[in-house]
Formats: structure tokens, sequence, C-alpha cells
């Protein structure tokens, strides 16, 4: 189960705008650090402000509370969101579009595209341990649901739904 949220903390967003500025960060330095380690293209428009968006949501999900749901929601370990920011960097470089993201009550963070008929969701559970889950209503890209270190799993999809 993940829960949707409205991004309200625009205070990030001169950290994750500025390009020239770089953290060495490391996983304890979990909240500014992940907003800063995503890299920022030199590209304007609706795809930078998506990924820019999605720096915020990563940025504030690195700082959830036990409790964040108003039940037991597990705050996800820095490591996770560390390699999470990391593979998803990964995406923006290959110029994917920005996944939308979401915490889970069991400490896991979600990114997801729903859109042109493709749906993948990509669970970060763990530093390389990622449960990738893909459909296709065009049936171009076959079905997969099952765990792996990377993202490997979800490239082609991901490659397929920037071609349409």
């Amino acid at each position: 189960m993940n829960q949707t949220a409205e991004i309200l903390d625009m205070s990030a967003l001169p950290i994750a705008t500025n390009p020239i500025r770089r953290v060495a960060g490391a996983p304890a330095e979990h909240a500014s650090a992940t907003l800063s380690i995503l890299p920022l293209e030199a590209r304007r428009g609706p795809d930078l402000v998506d990924w820019i968006k999605a720096r915020q949501r990563l940025g504030q999900i690195a700082k959830l509370q036990r409790g964040w749901n108003g039940t037991n929601g597990a705050p996800p370990d820095p490591h996770t969101v560390f390699f999470a920011a990391q593979e998803l960097a990964g995406l923006e470089r290959l110029g994917i579009p920005a996944p939308t993201i979401n915490p889970s009550a069991d400490g896991a963070i979600y990114a997801e595209w729903h859109m042109m008929g493709l749906d993948i969701e990509i669970i970060f559970e763990a530093p390389y341990k990622v449960i990738v889950l893909i459909e296709d209503a065009r049936q171009e890209v076959p079905s997969f649901e099952g765990e792996n270190v990377d993202l490997r799993n979800a490239l082609d999809a991901l490659r397929v739904l920037c071609t349409r």
C-alpha cells in the first residue's frame, strides 16, 4: 500500500535547482544530500520540472518519522533512500520521464509510471533489493513481476515508454 500526498515543502527547490552545488552524499546525509545527488542536465521544460518535483518528494520521504501515515508507517532506511536516488539519477540521465514517488507503510519507496497504456512500478525495499512490476495494455512489452538487485528488468519498458 502506498499513499499519495501533495508536495508542500518548496524550501528544497533552490537546492534541487542549483546544478553547481554537488554534495558527495553518503547514506547518513539522506535529507539534503538526496536532493543534491540527482544530477540536473541542461534541460528545460516539463521534464526538468517533473524531476525537480521527484527530488523534492524523495527528500520529503527521507524525512518521514515512524507513524507518518497515522498508524505504524515505517520510515525508509536512509541507505534505501540513497540507493533509490542513485538509481533514479541513472534513469534521468537516460532521458526517462520522472516517476511519481511515494512511500510505503513498510518503509519501501515506490517509483511509478502509469501512462500511455504502460504501467511500471519499481519498489525499492532495500539497497540492491528492487521489485519490478510491468504491465502493458498494448502487449508490446512482456509483463514482468520479480525481484532484482537493480533496474535491469525495467529499462526496456521505460525505453518503450519514452517512444510512445
